[in-house]
This record gives structure tokens, sequence and C-alpha cells, in this order.
């Protein structure tokens, strides 16, 4: 007899968390090793200009499509940085100054695995500090973190089932608009190269542009 599909699930789920919690040790090694991240500062300093930060995940080597979706950003006149998702922390105490120093600029962070559930963090350091994110992208996240109560808007690629990426939620001060979109139906499309997907990179390209205007 031919077993239900829905048996895969609990394996799958296992894998997961056993994925999450190996990534999440290296994170802090990583912490450990490096606390602090040196943030590129190739943002011109122009008081209104958007502040892009795209976080990639694991060993800051599975998530080239970022550096795809940072090229099309530049190509579009937008100043966008890529980072290993170790460096949250600094960026937020980078955004923090620019803040002092600039005033308000419109926000949009992306991030892949768990570059994604570090934006996440990265957002819920700048609510401390009274910082609005404009626009948060977020690709298969592992074990993200409930939306604070700063992001206007997020959009999430998951997987309700077949690989992993997780549903974003929103936290109890979350009032912004939050769109997950399950990415499962394709089978062409997994963990490992969600954030490659052409047709997905031109809608988060999109959706910067209107923030930076």
């Amino acid at each position: 007899m031919k077993k239900p599909t829905i048996a895969l699930e609990p394996a799958a789920t296992r894998r997961s968390l056993l994925v999450s919690t190996l990534a999440f040790a290296f994170l802090g090694l990583e912490a450990h090793a490096n606390p602090k991240s040196k943030i590129a500062l190739g943002r011109g300093s122009n008081r209104g200009q958007p502040e892009v930060y795209l976080l990639r995940g694991l060993a800051n080597i599975f998530s080239t499509g970022l550096d795809e979706i940072g090229r099309k950003l530049q190509a579009a006149g937008i100043d966008a940085h890529v980072e290993a998702f170790t460096a949250w922390r600094s960026i937020s105490e980078k955004i923090v100054a620019d803040r002092r120093k600039y005033g308000r600029q419109p926000i949009a962070l992306v991030g892949h695995s768990l570059g994604a559930n570090a934006i996440v963090s990265l957002a819920e350091a700048l609510e401390k500090n009274n910082i609005q994110v404009d626009y948060i992208a977020s690709f298969a996240a592992t074990s993200p973190d409930p939306l604070p109560g700063n992001v206007k808007r997020a959009v999430n690629f998951y997987f309700a089932s077949r690989s992993w990426g997780l549903p974003l939620s929103g936290g109890p001060r979350f009032k912004g608009r939050l769109d997950n979109r399950d990415c499962s139906g394709d089978l062409r499309v997994n963990h490992f190269n969600i954030e490659k997907q052409h047709a997905l990179q031109d809608a988060v390209v999109r959706d910067i542009r209107r923030v930076a205007k």
C-alpha cells in the first residue's frame, strides 16, 4: 500500500530542526570569533537615500542569489550591501548612527536561510531605537522570530511542505502587512535555490524600488 505524502512531514520537520540547531551552533562560534563584522561603506552620504542590506545564509556561500539581487538594485541606482548573516548587529549599529547623522531614510532588509532569521533580529534591534523598517523580504527562513512592531511590510517566500523554510508570523506589536508566499508547489525550487529564482528576485527589486521613491 502506498504511504500517504503526509507521512514524510515529521521527518522533514526533524531534519529542519537539526539543520537549524547546527546552524545556530555555527552562528555562536562565528559571533564569538568575530563579534563585529566590517560593514562596507559604499553608500553615499546624501540625506534620504535608502539603506538596503542583504544577508546571506550559513557559511556565507549558499546565498549567491542575493548577490544577483544586489547587482539588480545597483543597476537601478540603489546602493545595496550584501553581508554575512553574522553581521546583523554591526549593521544595526550603522543604521542607528546613520539615522542620527542623516535623519530618516527608507530601510529594506533581505535575507536567505539564516540570513532570513537575522533580518528579523536586525529589525528587532532597530525597534529598540524607534527606527521603522519599511520592507523585509525573507527567503526560506529556518527559525525566525515573530515580526516586531516597527516592520511596515514583509514578504516571505517559504515552503509549506517538501523543503526547509517557515512562514513568518507577526508579534504582538506587529500591525504591518505580511505576505507569506508558499513555493512548495514548484518542484524545481528548494531551500538552496529559492533566492536564485529570477521571478522572485525581480519581485523583490520592484518592491525595494517602490520603497526607495
